[in-house]
């Protein structure tokens, strides 16, 4: 798990807008495939992806 966020954060500090929500889409869909659940997403992370188009983890509307 921890190699996964090291890497995702390693990414979106140099992405744009438009990587950036293709990180975070594809962050998620590893997320997913690997523990099945957003439930364990850490907090540094949860709140990136609440910036993004993809922000799955509350029912805001962004």
């Amino acid at each position: 798990m921890e190699s996964l966020i090291t890497a995702f954060q390693k990414e979106l500090h140099t992405a744009n807008e438009q990587a950036f929500q293709s990180y975070i889409q594809s962050f998620l869909n590893i997320w997913s495939y690997e523990y099945n659940s957003f439930d364990e997403i850490p907090f540094e992370v949860s709140n990136l992806i609440h910036l993004s188009d993809y922000d799955i983890l509350t029912d805001q509307e962004i």
